[in-house]
């Protein structure tokens, strides 16, 4: 199935569609990905996970994979220098991350995703980065719940032409920790906040860097329900959270893709090293 992910046809939006997302900053396209894609896709990047299922910046990368990928790796290892593996068994192991790192490239070029960013900016558009978030239930994270905040707020891009993409590997509600939104608040500027670790932050507490509230006060705020396969894209100054994953069941999955117009600014940043990645 690997394979079959870049040869997916485009998708056309409909001008309701665009109208949504020029009003609201932005819109849920539904189905995008079948449910067998979903789960294949969950299935390699589980096999990555960390013991508290720990995002991961940038698997679409082997670098940053293997970095954050280190305590499985080790046990590799020490199993090899115990002479419990082979070495073949060792690059087998090896090989399984390069195949992720390159499924999740794929994702993040997938052509129907690439056509629907092209048709909203109204221009070419490249990658810059993406994140694996587990939310798995009842690990470390689980009770993870992100601060309103604007995801353009990390790459700093004034003319509003960072867009993020959140592809659901599971159905999402209240229950397991859904986002929520404040449909229009992208028509607001860069908003002034208080930096908030937002990789890797201490367990127990919550990462994005909040907007003022007086700002939210502005807005209504709205639950996002979505199903398995549902594709949220939004503009980088929508003003967004999440809820902590409250159920002993269900884990909250998804994909986030960070894309911009080609060659608009943005800051790089140190952990996510944002760079241009041509969607061709």
């Amino acid at each position: 199935m690997q394979e079959e992910f870049s040869k997916k046809n485009s998708y056309n939006l409909s001008q309701t569609q665009i109208e949504d997302y020029n009003r609201e900053g932005y819109i849920v396209v539904k189905g995008l990905f079948s449910p067998e894609e979903c789960d294949f896709i969950l299935n390699r990047m589980i096999h990555c996970a960390d013991e508290n299922f720990a995002a991961i910046m940038n698997p679409d990368r082997i670098d940053y994979l293997l970095a954050q990928t280190y305590s499985r790796m080790r046990s590799s290892f020490e199993k090899y220098l115990h002479g419990s593996i082979t070495i073949g068994d060792l690059s087998d192991n090896i090989n399984k991350y390069i195949e992720v790192a390159s499924l999740m490239r794929n994702i993040l070029k997938d052509q129907r995703v690439a056509e629907i960013l092209k048709t909203l900016q109204g221009k070419d558009v490249v990658a810059l980065m993406s994140q694996m978030l587990f939310k798995e239930a009842n690990s470390s994270y689980a009770s993870q719940a992100w601060n309103p905040h604007q995801d353009n707020s990390y790459p700093q891009n004034e003319n509003k032409a960072y867009i993020t993409t959140n592809l659901f590997l599971s159905d999402a509600d209240l229950d397991n920790g859904c986002l929520y939104m404040f449909p229009g608040s992208h028509k607001e500027p860069i908003l002034p906040v208080e930096p908030t670790p937002s990789y890797r932050e201490v367990i127990g507490t919550n990462p994005g860097n909040t907007v003022p509230l007086e700002v939210l006060k502005k807005y209504q705020q709205v639950n996002l329900i979505v199903k398995k396969g549902d594709l949220l894209v939004m503009n980088g100054n929508t003003i967004h959270g999440s809820y902590p994953n409250k159920s002993k069941t269900r884990s909250r999955p998804l994909f986030s893709c960070s894309y911009i117009s080609k060659g608009e600014f943005f800051i790089p940043g140190k952990n996510a090293r944002r760079m241009e990645i041509s969607l061709i």
